[in-house]
Parts: structure tokens; C-alpha cells; sequence
């Protein structure tokens, strides 16, 4: 279980990355769409090669377990598209972190899932955890009023700002669920991290072609015009490969087993209040020191009741 805390907080912290691109990218004139398309492209292909080249033939679990599984991560890699999309048009508007306080802050429903559905123990400091984290939700959105100093000069939050970030927090929900979901069982860990990790990069492909289908005034040509364009920006696949770098490496090596060991434990449904935890310190200290972003009483509230309620979900039962 060690290993499993260790692997899942460092990996939480990582994620900060994912937050920090996209929350700039508009401003470098690039879509954050097209940032995840062709960050689910390099990391398919990734995934296919290593897969070719290191696993040892006969290695693949049966069709039964294998297709159920790889499905439910090509459904959480969908959600996980459309919320970082959701996510990153907060930015855009608001602030940055009390945008990713408020999306990260839906890893109490995996949690309560594990609760309904696993046998996970509801015990006191669980359910106080639970209550702080909803409590800290208000505390963040109060951040509307405020001001934020940006590479334009200073300028007032959209806001809109809300709508996104609790968009964004509903479909995170949903894609840790998923996420979570197979580790419970003995036979889906024995699925390789490779499958996994390509399973929800595929998913997020897709994400990004029905936003494409679906994206009223936007013809298709036009959104490939587009990509032709970023094609040529060095900046773009600097976001790309900085992004997967870590999320290949540390999807292999530390995310899906911290997931394993932690689901083995009997402690899986505090394997997101990890992650979480680790990143939304990691990301309000970026906020506050490399983004200028002020820190209001509200806000410190509110960063102080999600960690508490972390530390609640995270307490051991009886």
C-alpha cells in the first residue's frame, strides 16, 4: 500500500502540467482541442509499439475481460476530453485556481460510488470528508468579483466563468468513476497498463472528432484547415510532448499500479483523494506564485476544507 500512495501522489502532482497548458494555450493562440487530439495520437502509437515490442505473446487476458475493460477506459477517456475542455474554457475566463479547485473536487463521487457499490466502509471522518469537500465548492465560485493580472494587463473575470467549471466538474466525475471502476476487480488488473492507457487515449481521440461533429458552426474543413495550421508551431507539439511525456511514463509505471495496488488493499476509493489532493496543492502554489492570482479569504477557505475533506476520505476504517 505504500508503494500505492506514493505512485498516486506523485502522479497527482504531475497533473498540474495538463492544467497549466491548457489554461495557457488560448492565450498562444492554439486550440486546446487540438492539443488533446494530437496528444491521444502520439500516445496510441506509443502505446501500440511498446505493446508490439515488450509484451511476451499469449500475454493478453481473455476477450471477456480485455474488451469490457478497454471499453469502460475509451468511455472515461471521452469524458475526460470534454472536461478538460469544459475545464480549459474556465480558464479562459476566470480564475485559474479556482477553476481547478472546483473540477479536481469531484473525486468525492468515486468515492461515495465505492461507498454504494464496493463495500468501501462509510465511516465518521469519511462522511465529514465528503461534507467539507461540497462545502468547499461555494468557497471557490465566490471568486467572481476578483481581478487577475494576465500577459494582457489586468482584466475582470467573465462571469462565465462558473457555468465552465462546474461543466467541467460534473464530466470529471463521471470520468473517475469510469477510471476507477475496474480496479475493484481481481481479473481487470490483470489487464496491462498499455491497454488501459491507449484505451482512454482512444477515447479522447474520439472526444475530440464528435466535438468536431457536433460544434455547430464550425464545416469540417475548416476545423482541418486549422490543424494544418498549428501543424507548423513549435509551441504546439512542445505542449504535446510535454503533456504525454509524463502521462505515458507515469501512466505505465505508477498510475494504473498505484491503482492496482490500492484497489488490492481494500483502499481504492481513496486513490483519487490522493491524486487530487497532491495536485490541487501543486497547482495553487503555480496560481499563486507563477500566475500572480490573489488568494482570497473565500478561496483559502475553500483550499483549506477540500484538503481537510481529503484527509477525512483518506482516514483508515476501523
Amino acid at each position: 500500500m505504500v508503494f500505492g500512495i506514493t505512485a498516486l501522489v506523485v502522479t497527482g502532482a504531475s497533473w498540474c502540467l495538463v492544467g497549466i497548458i491548457l489554461g495557457r494555450a488560448p492565450g498562444d493562440g492554439l486550440d486546446t482541442g487540438i492539443i488533446q487530439l494530437f496528444g491521444a495520437c502520439v500516445s496510441i502509437a506509443a502505446g501500440i509499439a511498446i505493446a508490439l515490442s515488450f509484451l511476451p505473446p499469449g500475454s493478453l487476458p481473455a476477450a471477456g475481460v480485455l474488451l469490457p475493460c478497454c471499453m469502460i477506459y475509451f468511455a472515461a477517456g471521452i469524458f475526460n476530453y470534454s472536461g478538460l475542455q469544459a475545464m480549459a474554457e474556465g480558464m479562459r475566463t476566470g480564475p485559474n485556481g479556482s477553476v481547478w479547485g472546483i473540477m479536481q473536487s469531484a473525486m468525492v463521487f468515486p468515492f461515495l460510488a465505492g461507498i454504494l457499490f464496493f463495500g468501501v466502509a462509510l465511516t465518521l471522518p469519511r462522511a465529514l470528508g465528503i461534507l467539507a469537500l461540497l462545502g468547499a465548492l461555494p468557497l471557490f465560485s465566490m471568486a467572481g468579483n476578483q481581478r487577475t493580472q494576465d500577459r494582457t494587463g489586468k482584466k475582470p473575470y467573465d462571469g462565465r466563468w462558473r457555468f465552465w467549471a462546474f461543466l467541467a466538474f460534473s464530466l470529471i466525475a463521471v470520468q473517475q468513476i469510469l477510471a476507477t471502476l475496474p480496479s475493484y476487480h481481481p481479473e481487470a488488473r490483470e489487464v496491462s497498463p498499455l491497454f488501459r492507457a491507449a484505451s482512454s487515449s482512444a477515447g479522447t481521440l474520439a472526444g475530440a472528432f464528435l466535438q468536431i461533429a457536433f460544434q455547430r458552426g464550425r464545416s469540417y474543413s475548416g476545423f482541418f484547415k486549422k490543424i494544418r495550421g498549428s501543424l507548423s508551431r513549435p509551441r504546439l507539439w512542445v505542449y504535446v510532448f510535454s503533456m504525454q511525456f509524463f502521462s505515458l511514463i507515469f501512466a505505465y509505471t505508477l498510475l494504473y499500479p498505484g491503482l492496482d495496488a490500492m484497489g488490492k488493499a481494500g483502499a481504492g476509493a481513496v486513490s483519487y483523494p490522493l491524486m487530487v489532493g497532491s495536485c490541487i496543492v501543486s497547482f495553487s502554489l503555480y496560481s499563486a506564485l507563477r500566475l500572480k492570482e490573489r488568494i482570497f479569504p473565500a478561496q483559502l477557505a475553500a483550499l483549506v476544507l477540500c484538503l481537510g475533506g481529503l484527509a477525512g476520505l483518506c482516514f483508515p476504517a476501523p
